[in-house]
Order: C-alpha cells, then sequence, then structure tokens
C-alpha cells in the first residue's frame, strides 16, 4: 500500500472510531469542522487537475460524564444520602465544556420500568445558561436545576437528560436510578401556653396565631413528606414577669413549663405525635429559647425575638431532634455532646467535611449550605443546618416509630406518676399523681436502672416498673449557660389500694410519695363569663379532711365526653378560664380531677357555653 492509500485509510479509520465512540456512549456529541487535509499529493499524471483529495477532520468536543444530584436538604456528590418518597426534590444536572457555548438549554427526562413518567421532559428552571469549562456546587447557577413534578417522587426512577442549544451544542446523558424510600409525616401539636406573672408584673401573655411558621425550619430540613400539625387547646401557666409584665421565666420555670406539657400529653392518651408548648418571653441579650427530652416526645420553645418571630422556627427543629433521640453536636457551649458525632473541626460540629462534603439545600428557597461554612442544627454553633449523621438518624427514628415505649397494656384507669431527679443528689421530688378513668393502651417503660414501685398500707408491692428517666437540656440564646433536668412522666395501670410510690435505683431508695387517710372531696361551682377578660371563669368547690395541699388537673370535652383535651395541669386554685377566643360557640363539658400528692377525686361540670 502506497502512501496515499495509507493516509487515506487513517483517516477513515479516525471518523469510524470518532463514530463508533459516540454510539456506545450513547451520546450526539457536539461537532466543529476545523480545516480540511490533504489525503494525498498532486500526481503529474493528472495533468491540470489536481488528484489531491480532501477530507474535513471532526473534532468531537466530548465534556466530561455529567453529574446528577439529587437533593431534597442535604446530599453528597455520589447520592448516599437517602431520597423520602413524597418530599419535595430538586434534581441539579452538571455539564461543564472547554468551549463556552452559550443558550444552552437542558430537559430532564424520567422513567418507571421503561415508561415515561407523567410530564416527560421538564425544562431547567435556569435554562438558557452559557456552559464553563468548571462547575461549583455551592454556586446554583452553576448546574441545571429542575424541581420534579410529584408523580415522579416514589418507588424508582430513571432520569437522563437532553441538553442543546440546536447549534454548537448537543448531548444526551445515559439513564440514572434513583430510589425514594419511605418515611412517616411528622406529627406535631403546638400548645400555646396562656403565661400570667405570679411576680413582677401583671396580666397574661398567649403567642398568636397562626403558628405556621413555628414548623417551618423543621420541613425545610428534615427528612419527612410533610409536617402534620395541629392546636392544642391553651395551657395556663404562672411565673416571674419583668416589670412591664412580660414573661420572663427561669431555668427552674422552664423545667416545670416542659414538665406542664408532657403531663397534658400523659393526660391526652400519649398520643403518637409531638407536643410542642408555645410561649411568648422576654428574651434580652440572652434567654433560654427551648427545651426538650431526649428520647420523649416533648418539646417546649419561644416563639421568636420579634415580630417575624426570629429564631423560633430554628429552636422548633433543634429541640425535636432532642425528642428523636439526638445529643448536641459538639461546640459553642452545647452541653452533653455526642461523642460519635463524626464531622468535628476546631472543637465545632459542622454540617460535614472533605471526606463527606455534605451540601444543604433549601427546598423552599433554593439556597445552598456548604459544608465548610454551616453547623449542625443540633448544636449551638451558628449559621446551621442539618448533617446527614443528623438526617438518617431522623429517618432511622421515623421509620421506627411507634418510638415511645414497646409493651403496651389495656387499662380502664390510669394513674399518671411523674417527677424530677436531682442531677448531683440522685433525691426526687414527685408531682401530684392523678388517677384518671379512660379506657385506653398504656405504653410501658423500657427497663432502665430505675425502679417505680407501688406499695398497699402494709408497705407489699403492688407492682413495680423498671425504666430509664429523660433528660433534657435548657438551651440559651445567644448565649448563656445550659441546664440539665432528669424527670420521668408514667401513665401505668391503676391498682387498687395503693398507699404510697416509691422511687429506687437499684437497692437505694431516692424518694417516697405517701397518700394521706382521706381522698379530696369536690363539689359543683358556678361559671362567670368577665366582659374584661373575655373568658368564663369556672369555679368548683374542693376540700381535703387531711390539710394537704390541693392540685388540680382539668380535662375539656366538645362531644359530651367521647374524647377529652387536658386545658389544666397542677393548678393550685379552684378554677379555670375559658377564654372567647378559644371556645366561642363551643358546648364545653369539663371534668376536674383534684389530687393531694396521690388519692385523687373527680368531678365533671357543665357543660358551659362560652358567650
Amino acid at each position: 500500500m502506497d502512501r496515499s492509500s495509507r493516509r487515506l485509510l487513517a483517516a477513515i479509520v479516525a471518523i469510524a472510531v470518532a463514530t463508533t465512540m459516540a454510539i456506545v456512549l450513547g451520546i450526539a456529541a457536539p461537532t466543529r469542522i476545523i480545516r480540511a487535509i490533504p489525503l494525498s499529493a498532486p500526481s503529474a499524471g493528472c495533468g491540470a487537475v489536481s488528484c489531491t483529495a480532501f477530507l474535513p477532520l471532526i473534532l468531537r468536543d466530548y465534556p466530561p460524564p455529567p453529574q446528577f444530584e439529587v437533593t431534597q436538604g442535604v446530599q453528597q456528590p455520589d447520592n448516599s444520602v437517602p431520597l423520602i418518597a413524597g418530599r419535595t426534590s430538586f434534581v441539579r444536572l452538571t455539564i461543564t465544556s472547554t468551549t463556552a457555548h452559550t443558550n444552552v438549554s437542558a430537559w430532564l427526562l424520567g422513567a418507571r420500568d421503561g415508561v415515561p413518567l407523567p410530564g416527560s421532559p421538564i425544562a431547567a428552571l435556569n435554562n438558557p445558561r452559557t456552559l464553563h469549562s468548571t462547575a461549583d456546587r455551592g454556586v446554583l447557577g452553576d448546574t441545571f436545576n429542575f424541581q420534579l413534578p410529584s408523580s415522579w417522587l416514589n418507588g424508582t426512577i430513571a432520569l437522563s437528560a437532553d441538553v442543546t442549544n440546536s447549534s454548537t451544542f448537543t448531548f444526551e446523558t445515559g439513564a440514572k436510578a434513583f430510589q425514594f424510600v419511605q418515611s412517616n409525616p411528622l406529627p406535631v401539636t403546638i400548645v400555646p401556653i396562656a403565661y400570667t406573672c405570679s411576680s413582677g408584673g401583671s396580666g397574661t401573655t398567649t403567642p398568636a396565631p397562626p403558628y405556621a411558621y413555628l414548623t417551618d425550619m423543621t420541613y425545610r430540613m428534615y427528612p419527612v413528606p410533610s409536617v402534620l400539625t395541629s392546636t392544642h387547646a391553651t395551657l395556663p401557666f404562672s411565673g416571674p414577669c419583668i416589670s412591664s409584665g412580660v414573661p420572663n421565666p427561669t431555668s427552674s420555670d422552664w423545667s416545670r413549663l416542659l414538665s406542664t406539657v408532657t403531663n397534658a400529653w400523659e393526660a391526652d392518651g400519649s398520643p403518637d405525635r409531638y407536643y410542642y408548648g408555645l410561649i411568648k418571653i422576654y428574651c434580652g441579650s440572652s434567654c433560654i429559647s427551648g427545651m426538650g427530652w431526649i428520647g420523649l416526645p416533648v418539646a417546649t420553645g419561644f416563639d421568636g425575638t420579634n415580630a417575624s418571630h426570629w429564631g423560633a422556627s430554628e429552636t422548633h427543629a433543634h429541640e425535636v431532634t432532642h425528642n428523636q433521640g439526638r445529643q448536641h453536636a459538639p461546640g459553642c457551649g452545647a452541653a452533653g455532646p455526642d461523642p460519635s458525632f463524626p464531622y468535628v473541626s476546631a472543637g465545632k460540629g459542622y454540617v460535614g467535611n472533605s471526606g463527606h462534603p455534605n451540601y444543604g439545600f433549601d427546598i423552599k428557597t433554593q439556597a445552598i449550605y456548604p459544608y465548610t461554612q454551616y453547623y449542625d442544627i443540633t448544636g449551638y454553633c451558628s449559621p446551621s443546618w442539618i448533617s446527614d449523621y443528623t438526617y438518617e438518624a431522623l429517618l432511622a427514628g421515623s421509620q421506627s416509630q411507634p418510638a415511645f415505649g414497646s409493651a403496651t397494656a389495656q387499662s380502664n384507669r390510669v394513674l399518671l406518676v411523674s417527677g424530677q431527679i436531682d442531677p448531683f443528689s440522685g433525691q426526687v421530688i414527685f408531682s401530684p399523681a392523678y388517677m384518671l378513668d379512660m379506657l385506653r393502651t398504656v405504653r410501658l417503660p423500657d427497663p432502665g436502672e430505675y425502679t417505680l414501685e407501688l406499695l398497699d398500707a402494709s408497705g407489699r408491692v403492688i407492682n413495680s416498673y423498671p425504666f430509664e428517666p429523660a433528660s433534657a437540656i435548657a438551651d440559651p440564646f445567644q448565649g448563656g449557660t445550659a441546664s440539665e433536668v432528669i424527670g420521668f412522666h408514667l401513665a401505668l395501670p391503676y391498682a387498687d389500694g395503693i398507699q404510697s410510690i416509691r422511687l429506687r435505683r437499684g437497692d437505694l431508695i431516692l424518694g417516697t410519695l405517701v397518700a394521706g387517710a382521706h381522698a379530696p372531696s369536690l363539689s359543683a361551682g358556678t361559671g362567670t363569663f368577665s366582659a374584661d377578660s373575655g373568658a368564663l371563669r369556672v369555679s368548683w368547690l374542693a376540700q381535703d379532711a387531711d390539710g394537704e395541699a390541693l392540685h388540680y388537673l382539668v380535662r375539656a370535652s366538645v362531644d359530651d365526653g367521647a374524647t377529652w383535651e387536658t386545658i389544666g395541669v397542677n393548678l393550685s386554685s379552684p378554677s379555670i378560664d375559658l377564654y372567647r377566643d378559644e371556645w366561642s360557640g363551643k358546648r364545653v363539658l369539663l371534668e376536674v380531677s383534684a389530687s393531694d400528692g396521690l388519692h385523687t377525686t373527680s368531678l365533671r361540670l357543665g357543660p358551659f357555653t362560652v358567650p
């Protein structure tokens, strides 16, 4: 074969190889005719006509492999963070090119089992754009961005894309599979606190509805398809105020408040919902913003520092992580940090690190939160977002619901026992116990190193329940000192003949609650409406033959006793207000339970109609 023939064959092979690469890769790469090259020199035998043959040299501008990133709140480049079925989802498609092709648009194709999904293909939200040689995950405009239709957000789907400007650039990606896993919605009951000044001022302050702001950040961060909110009846609470009558609770008041909301959750039947007490407080240079049990579904928090409720939503997202068993991320003064938290640098817990380059993504605003700048929401450092470590732990908790006690028992009468354990001395302080008539499934506590014993008059143990107390930390806002509380709130099957309750840790007795000789007595009182307060005040008469202090738990029903909701816990005065804004137009039946510490007497009052 002469030189001219060899050159022609080489050119043909080069074209064939380029074409084959395009077919094998499944792409239609952009083409550019660079110049024509001669395949042979002129021959003397050709005379005036040139025998030189020209073939265009075709260079293909192959970009690097495209990258799909599907994110719902936090994601790594390899898409290792699980995707939640039904949750708002965005796709970021990275396409780079050494040539700055302009007016390039992208369309995302979705299929399930080879069948195109409804609406496929969908156009990128930021079409068209100019391609660049590099892309930064921290810059939204460096990628083609898509919001997936709701009908795509389940099962396993295949995503591919067509990218073109119809002239200099055309690219078809291969398909990549993504799977969505099931997660339960997050059910939250907001419990507004009607805070009455006991000192330092006068008046009652209640956070004003609507409360949609409270769970906003929680939804944007958590691995849930939705947050289902409901509003509980207002709970009364009293504590210190500043001179203007604005609530200014101390750390011990926050502890009492958390206990109040927890008792309401127990008296409501321990529903599979997260109870969140919402309080309006004074917050100067620093304050306590929230407090939540680790492992119990009850927390409390403030409604923010100004009219926009700044800090309230972040506090809710933080406290509910405690309810799902999460400890603090290290740094910035956070007490009780998680020793297993993986992304610690300079003593602070970040969203990720170079080995796990997590980027947060806000599904509401499309803001991006790089791991180099953001700290985990479970800590005190700011600004914060959620890490994959916390995200996946919350997902595991959601998939394992119910998580609030495993063993169950049926009971027509329930004994509510609660108290706090001093973290230093170990001594127990019992709260008033209440016996309530309600047929329900009682979730017995999981075993632990503490034991609650129900004793008869001779000191014989009727029943005993091993358990592990819960802990909570009063979380400061903008500085301050965190304080820890250890407590227990147990709903137990009632047993006749109980004369005392004893708490021990191993063989060490921590405290005993002893009943008086007589149960309290209750009788009906009055219902008086005050136009000034806009409330119907319902009063009752109560006595105790032993002279012991009485406390009251009040439940309300608007369906003639079919269902009940707690509206007062550990009240020290024999009355409660039904506010017009909350109860107007409703026929309200009340159940008052008076406790001398252990003995309980109950009385139904009403029904009442608030004018």
